[in-house]
């Protein structure tokens, strides 16, 4: 995969995670661009969210780097304004938007609290960006009342995404962020992040094992495979000519007319 000139874009080179004698992620490398769409996809145990939380902040790599606009974001930030300036640079949406919304807080409440955190505004000011922020995502004031558990699940996962474009992220990860959703919801969510992209020209790194939802969002791919990259590049390509086997198997696996079980199963066992 081609990697973004520095000091533009996502620029991840060699992460590695150990958790006692166990490598998680194993030199992991790729860059995504300014306003492009990347997806990490493999099967669970595969170190993708592993590789994200290290991206954002939740785990320290033990080896590797990352850089965001040629900044480096490896080491550890130096007191509370640049750990700030860092969470608002990458921002992550969970797949259960129920676990990461406070029940406590309206809808409204949530997105008012990144503003508050991030920016010098007055209420007034506040008030009118969570408007807009909620009209992003097709929320009106009737949901920004109402406390997360009176939201339908599309509508909670719309409240997490307009908190995470709150802090106005260079890059938005989005870790299975439709896997929780009926399959009506996840085509009107995907339409929705597709529209924000062109809009607000935000980064997406969309961690999934759905390959249906890559091929309709993503640019570019990387494939894991226990902790390493198998197969890289377009997205295009990379579903329609899969050059590694597991990359192959991934593509068999998905049910369709005439899938046979017991092919699939053997045909895991020889890529081993």
């Amino acid at each position: 995969m081609t990697a973004t000139a520095k000091g533009e874009g996502l620029v991840v080179t060699g992460l590695r995670k150990e958790y006692g004698d166990h490598t998680a992620v194993d030199d992991v490398s790729f860059a995504l661009a300014p306003g492009s769409s990347l997806g990490i996809v493999g099967e669970s145990g595969s170190g993708k969210t592993t590789t994200v939380r290290m991206l954002v902040g939740l785990e320290r790599a033990d080896a590797g780097t990352v850089t965001l606009d040629g900044r480096d974001r490896s080491a550890r930030p130096r007191g509370r304004a640049e750990r700030l300036a860092r969470a608002r640079e990458i921002q992550m949406v969970f797949q259960d938007p129920y676990l990461s919304l406070d029940p406590r807080i309206t809808a409204g409440g949530c997105v008012d609290e990144v503003l508050r955190l991030h920016f010098r505004l007055d209420p007034a000011a506040r008030r009118a960006r969570v408007a807009e922020l909620l009209d992003q995502v097709g929320l009106g004031p009737r949901e920004a009342e109402a406390l997360p558990r009176r939201l339908s699940g599309g509508q909670r996962q719309r409240v997490a995404i307009a908190r995470a474009l709150a802090a106005e992220p260079r890059v938005l990860v989005l870790d299975e962020a439709v896997a929780a959703l009926d399959v009506s919801i996840q085509a009107q969510i995907l339409e929705l992040l597709g529209r924000i992209r062109r809009e607000a020209g935000v980064g997406f790194l969309f961690v999934t094992h759905d390959l249906a939802v890559v091929r309709h969002i993503t640019d570019e791919l990387v494939v894991l495979r226990s902790g390493r990259i198998v197969e890289s590049g377009p997205t295009s390509r990379v579903l329609t000519a899969p050059e590694h086997p597991y990359t192959r198997l991934l593509l068999d696996s998905v049910p369709r007319r005439g899938w046979d079980p017991a092919r699939i199963a053997g045909a895991r066992a020889a890529v081993g």
